[in-house]
């Protein structure tokens, strides 16, 4: 580090200033990053460990924004381009501004980029040149020099900064995100060239930029105040690649200084302590938070300088950290986990999770979040994941974090929070999967939802995409069922549930703590999947589907429907998208022929038709495929009326002797097409979009066995 040479402060006439802090420098090289941003400035101090920041002055006396800063280590006083006045201006450790004047050099501009290096102040504009003012001349006598004409200024900077020492000068630029490095020949004059990508994309505006003591270089993006980190430390071999460093403040008008002398120091903050191959450390950019009042895990949260890495302990204090997160159940291959985790403080908080499945000592596998942004209060939570079957079986780690908010990593820096880091391990378990249809591949199942009328027959009331995976262990016994879907269409005006009946699977045989519901990706950590009150498992995917999608966009459909109006096939089909998973507390021997019973019921107190008046049948009103079972849940009062001419018979279903769901011509209210099958439009018959159903039903499905292929529609009758 440069002695700071305190004697110019005198020689420069600073100290017949009136005001007595317009003669204070900074007292020491400062660890902090210093922005000015708005217009007036407002000047923050940033701790860069974690992107803590403190405004230290809203009224720097410049009127209006200061620009071009840098911090000179000769006389420790801040350097920068007071755009009200137009000119150079020196800042002093309470944040106020001194202008001083070039007597010549410039051209008249207003600059904002800029830097301090060796008791000279550089700036830069792309298209007027760069220029070079030596501060040890008196303040009234200041010269610039240029060192880069105006046709060689061509990169689009917002800041550049000064390497620690050697004097090389490196910048980011705005138009695709590269670094670039500034060489000086013999003359001092400037040039520059490429170093590489950053491999941040997108538009972006980093305004400011400055090193630590180590070599690294600090990027901070104006429009979000995310910092980020570039390897410079060996400047034989550059690293240009740029990572998330910290969460700063975000402003429009942006600029940083920073004593690059000054070593990168963390206070007030937690950290994890996996060994430091999983980004640990501060040097490797390990996790970390500035400590506030809220969001934290369990009830204590330490702080420490620097992480203690594994086998070492931050516990070896006396304060036990890591008290957020309990293990509920053990983590075996392929199959689901429950945690425990509480949150302390007095506010809600987003809560990710790492898991180090592959053993590798990294969190950076596809697969190895967990958790993500999950929102829970303070208090104890119940989550949910599924550890993958090609884990590596053995011992690894864990890493939990909480936040103010979403989009944290496995590392890198933010204010408020807690970091805990948990050794885990890993059991072994062989599992096998028979899939229905096929792996990859989707039944559909239609349902008419006017039973027991026919009603419009158009079978696209709900229409639903749906696979069935049968996952067994080593004894070839069954440990669970995952069942997955997606929503085609909802062309009911009717409200209904759809649900999926394990035949002769008693209730009290399904491990209820291991179920999960995954809904458009996300776990349902807290919704009763299975349904109360029943004798078999009855797993309850969706109590409402008109719930799960939005109100269609196409200006040619009417209702409240959901891709189903021939030409309106604008709505996405994966509003809702599903997994469900099902499993046994001991391993079963057999279970129910596919597709199992997947059905649709009515809700409680919802209209279902003039037929049923105000006496709404209520979720005991059930749809099921033809020849399957009711729930304990349903009534049998509805069979043998309107255009239903079935005669159930409790204990007959599911078999051959089963008679339940059919018309006289034996035409269903539910079918599955063992295909992706494309329905009709609304109010079209079943049997106009598809002639040859008809006699697929009343032949037992023995003839026309591909009647709801395309080649055999009517294709102006089906939706597209």
């Amino acid at each position: 580090m440069k002695t700071p040479l305190l004697p110019f402060v005198i020689a420069s006439g600073v100290a017949a200033m009136s005001p007595a802090f317009a003669i204070a420098p900074f007292n020491d090289c400062p660890t902090e990053a210093i922005l000015f941003q708005g217009n007036p400035a407002t000047v923050y101090a940033v701790d860069l460990s974690t992107g803590n920041y403190s405004i230290k002055q809203t009224d720097t006396g410049a009127g209006g924004t200061i620009n071009a800063v840098g911090f000179n280590e000769t006389d420790r006083y801040i350097y920068g381009w007071n755009k009200n006045s137009s000119t150079v201006t020196r800042i002093n450790q309470a944040f106020k501004v001194e202008n001083l004047t070039v007597l010549s050099g410039l051209p008249s501009k207003n600059f904002f980029v800029g830097d301090v290096f060796d008791n000279h102040y550089y700036v830069y504009l792309k298209g007027s040149g760069m220029f070079k003012i030596d501060l040890s001349a008196a303040d009234d006598s200041l010269v610039a020099t240029e060192i880069m004409p105006s046709g060689s200024a061509t990169l689009q900077l917002t800041d550049f900064a000064f390497y620690p020492e050697t004097g090389d000068l490196f910048a980011v630029e705005n138009t695709n995100n590269n670094l670039y490095r500034f060489s000086f020949d013999g003359a001092g004059n400037a040039s520059f060239s490429l170093v590489g990508s950053t491999g941040l994309s997108g538009s972006t505006t980093f305004g400011a930029q400055y090193f630590d003591q180590s070599g690294f270089m600090y990027i901070s993006n104006n429009s979000d105040g995310k910092i980020y980190r570039i390897d410079l430390r060996d400047l034989s071999d550059l690293k240009p690649t740029a990572e998330f460093f910290a969460q700063g403040p975000s402003s429009s008008q942006n600029d940083g200084a920073r004593c690059a002398s000054a070593p990168v120091i963390a206070t007030n903050t937690d950290f994890g302590d996996a060994p430091d191959s999983y980004k640990t450390s501060l040097a490797n950019n390990g996790p970390r938070h500035f400590i506030g009042p809220n969001f934290i895990l369990g009830a204590t949260v330490d702080t420490e300088g620097e992480a203690v890495i594994s086998p070492s302990s931050d516990d070896n204090d006396g304060t036990d950290d890591e008290d957020g997160i309990t293990f509920n159940s053990a983590l075996k291959q392929g199959s689901d986990a429950i945690i425990q985790v509480t949150v302390g403080g007095g506010a809600s908080g987003y809560v990710s999770a790492w898991f180090d499945w592959d053993g590798d000592g990294t969190f950076d596998g596809s697969d190895e979040q967990a958790i993500t942004d999950e929102l829970l209060s303070p208090g104890s939570h119940t989550l949910k994941f599924r550890v993958p079957e090609s884990a590596a079986a053995g011992n690894s780690w864990a890493r939990f974090r909480i936040g103010r908010n979403t989009g944290l990593t496995s590392f890198g820096g933010i204010t408020d929070g807690e970091v805990e880091d948990y050794s885990i391990s890993i059991a072994a378990q062989t599992l096998t999967h028979a899939y229905y249809p096929a792996q990859g591949e989707w039944v559909t199942l239609a349902y008419e939802d006017n039973w027991p009328k026919m009603g419009d027959f158009d079978f696209n009331d709900v229409v639903m995409y749906y696979r069935v995976d049968t996952v067994s262990n080593s004894d070839g016994n069954i440990i669970r069922y995952d069942i997955s879907g997606k929503l085609q269409a909802y062309g009911a005006s009717y409200t209904n549930g759809f649900a999926v009946q394990f035949d002769d699977i008693a209730r009290s045989t399904v491990d209820e703590d291991l179920i999960k519901l995954v809904v458009n990706s996300k776990t349902q950590h807290a919704a009763n999947v299975l349904e109360a009150g029943q004798t078999n498992a009855v797993a309850i995917i969706s109590s409402d589907l008109s719930n799960e999608i939005v109100a269609p966009t196409c200006s040619g459909s009417s209702g409240n429907y959901y891709r189903v109006w021939r030409g309106c096939n604008s709505d996405p089909a994966d509003q809702f998208t599903f997994e469900v998973s099902i499993p046994f507390t001991s391993p079963l021997t057999s279970g129910p022929d596919m597709p199992l019973n997947p059905f649709i019921f009515a809700l409680e107190g919802r209209y279902r038709g003039s037929d049923f008046g105000t006496d709404y049948p209520g979720r005991e009103l059930e749809v099921h495929l033809k020849g399957d079972s009711l729930t304990s849940l349903a009534s049998e009062r509805f069979f043998s009326t309107q255009q239903d001419t079935s005669v159930y018979v409790a204990g007959s279903c599911p078999g051959e002797s089963c008679d339940s769901y059919r018309t006289s011509s034996g035409i269903p209210w539910g079918i599955v097409i063992e295909d992706n099958w494309t329905h009709p439009s609304e109010r079209i018959d079943v049997l106009e979009a598809y002639p040859e159903l008809e006699a697929f039903a009343t032949s037992g499905g023995t003839e026309n066995i591909e009647w709801f292929k395309r080649s055999k529609a009517v294709l102006d009758k089906i939706f597209e």
